[in-house]
């Protein structure tokens, strides 16, 4: 990855600078590609598109905006956070994405070597809760065709034929236990931030 959320350095109390996080964002696409194009592509979808919402605004002024927070306090000061299509939704919606995939990668770090198992829990820890009957119907559809383990840890590398050596394994027990606290933390960072000014929803779609 070009960018990731662990080299991430915050601009005064926890600000997320947005161009760095838009790019760590960006920079998960190709390895969800990777991972599976049917079986990724609504988180993909919504990845892509909700990044390009926030940078769309970002881009109107990147000097005031440069931080994540900067966005969102803006537009609920103008009353845009909660209209429809604002960078305040699609960075709602990103944030769910990523908590998804934090949990799907907790759960492979943490041993579960089946695939379907850990999308299916990180979905119903994350997602699930927010999608309404047709869009589980279409996950439920999409798990089947999720990669074995071994397809799975053989996409992550460099090189064909790494996944057969425990140097390997070792790199990325070791790269998660960096990557995924710090992603975690970011994401705590905008929990606070969303609760604080009433602007998490329920909505299902």
């Amino acid at each position: 990855m070009t960018h990731r959320f662990s080299d991430l350095v915050y601009e005064g109390e926890d600000g997320i600078p947005t161009e760095f996080f838009l790019n760590s964002c960006y920079a998960i696409v190709p390895v969800l590609i990777k991972l599976g194009s049917t079986v990724f592509a609504p988180v993909k979808m919504d990845f892509v598109g909700n990044i390009k919402k926030i940078n769309q605004k970002y881009i109107t002024n990147k000097e005031e905006f440069t931080t994540l927070q900067k966005i969102v306090l803006h537009e609920l000061n103008a009353s845009l956070a909660q209209v429809r299509n604002s960078a305040t939704e699609a960075l709602l919606w990103l944030k769910r994405g990523l908590k998804f995939l934090f949990q799907f990668l907790t759960e492979v770090k943490n041993g579960e070597n089946n695939i379907q198992t850990a999308l299916s829990n990180a979905y119903g820890k994350t997602l699930r809760q927010y999608h309404g009957w047709v869009v589980r119907g279409v996950f439920a559809l999409a798990l089947r065709a999720a990669p074995t383990y071994e397809g799975f840890v053989a996409a992550l590398t460099v090189h064909e034929g790494d996944e057969k050596h425990k140097c390997f394994f070792d790199g990325m027990s070791r790269d998660l236990n960096i990557y995924l606290p710090a992603m975690e933390k970011q994401l705590n960072i905008l929990d606070m931030l969303y609760e604080e000014h009433g602007l998490e929803s329920d909505e299902v779609v």
